[in-house]
């Protein structure tokens, strides 16, 4: 189960590692942990050695298929056994003593384990874990040597914090920046998403503009003109259905024709840039023509990105068409421009005009597509695609 944030991406990848660093350790240390099982307790070595590197091994395997709270579960399990293993080690050593060759497996690889825990721990829980287990590691190789006295137990214990910490303080670094580089990510996509709601009242506002001269003038001139009639009638409650629906807050999903349409979606690109170009063919439609305003809000938003990439990056000289084609069976919308273009493989995932507003958005109404077609020094070309039936009333 991989992550998809940048945090929980880097904890698998450091899962990775230190289990990779534990099967080292086992290696090398394996002759070590054999040459002193005799000097201590017989329950001592089997069980610390699976309550360490069990868990550690394990997270290989976890880190692929193990949701990121099991992972830090495993980390913790494994840091207590060591601790504890630490902490035993002097009632469960039984002698006779080490030389000064000899260290305590025990004591050999507090980084490791200190390393590992920035995947779970918050920070003042790391450091302080690391100075424990670096300076008692330290006390336990002291008082198991021979002639203990004569070694520096105070420098011995400084070295150790100084070279543990440089990984744990990288390790907790990096693990920080995911963090950072995540709350960045959710920030930006929430004022998308606010940017994008904003361009959607904007063009709704437009929508009751015409609501206003479509439905209610009209039918005040009519009324004016004609005086009552069964016409006037029906239209009069059509234009009050829509007003109460306006007045409610109800926004409307009633279908709209092609005219409507082309209307909504040349309001939403000219307040981008209102020198656009718009080319627009809907003569393969009857005016008795709808398309679903779940389709037509989608496009004109995505549409209205799309150009608003374009002002932003295509350069001050470049020229903007947009193409629109609407037959039966589907509505294409290219927006175009000859300006300095990119290569859509290497957009940034903080570049979140294309990712969210318009190839997610596209993804989200079914039936639709968006595609990116770009190449440094030929321009861009968005193509957005909606394959359904018009409906014809």
């Amino acid at each position: 189960m991989q992550g998809s944030s940048a945090e929980e991406r880097l904890s698998r990848y450091m899962a990775r590692f230190a289990s990779a660093g534990a099967f080292a350790y086992l290696v090398l240390l394996g002759p070590q942990i054999l040459s002193q099982f005799d000097r201590l307790q017989p329950w001592y070595t089997p069980l610390f050695v699976c309550a360490i590197f069990g868990p550690a091994l394990c997270l290989a395997y976890a880190s692929f298929s193990w949701s990121i709270e099991r992972i830090r579960a495993l980390v913790t399990l494994m840091a207590t056994a060591y601790l504890i293993g630490q902490v035993l080690w002097p009632a469960a050593f039984e002698g006779p003593v080490l030389d000064l060759t000899e260290s305590a497996w025990i004591a050999m690889f507090p980084g490791l384990i200190s390393v590992t825990t920035a995947i779970a721990w918050s920070n003042r829980a790391i450091f302080a874990y690391l100075l424990f287990v670096a300076s008692f590691g330290q006390v336990v190789n002291y008082y198991s040597r021979i002639d203990h006295g004569n070694v520096p137990l105070f420098s011995d214990i400084v070295f150790g914090i100084v070279f543990c910490g440089i990984f744990t303080v990288t390790v907790t670094l990096a693990v920080r920046t995911g963090r950072l580089l995540d709350t960045t990510r959710f920030a930006a996509e929430s004022q998308a998403a606010t940017a994008a709601a904003s361009a959607a009242r904007s063009v709704e506002r437009e929508r009751f503009d015409a609501l206003i001269h479509d439905d209610v003038m009209s039918t005040l001139l009519s009324a004016a003109r004609a005086g009552n009639s069964p016409a006037l009638s029906a239209q009069s409650t059509t234009a009050l259905t829509r007003l109460d629906r306006l007045r409610a807050g109800i926004s409307s999903t009633e279908p709209v024709g092609p005219d409507s349409f082309l209307a909504y979606l040349r309001s939403a690109l000219t307040e981008v840039d209102d020198e656009v170009v718009i080319d627009a063919d809907t003569d393969a439609l009857s005016r008795d023509s709808t398309l679903p305003m779940e389709a037509v809000r989608a496009l004109s938003a995505s549409a209205a990105e799309a150009l608003r990439n374009s002002v932003r990056h295509a350069g001050e000289h470049a020229r903007r068409e947009v193409h629109v084609r609407v037959d039966s069976e589907s509505v294409r919308i290219d927006v175009r421009d000859d300006g300095y273009g990119f290569d859509p493989a290497s957009v940034a995932p903080h570049r979140l005009g294309l990712a969210v507003s318009i190839r997610g958005r596209m993804r989200q109404l079914q039936g639709g597509s968006a595609e990116v077609t770009s190449e440094s020094g030929r321009g861009t070309v968005v193509t957005l695609t909606y394959r359904a039936m018009v409906e014809t009333t």
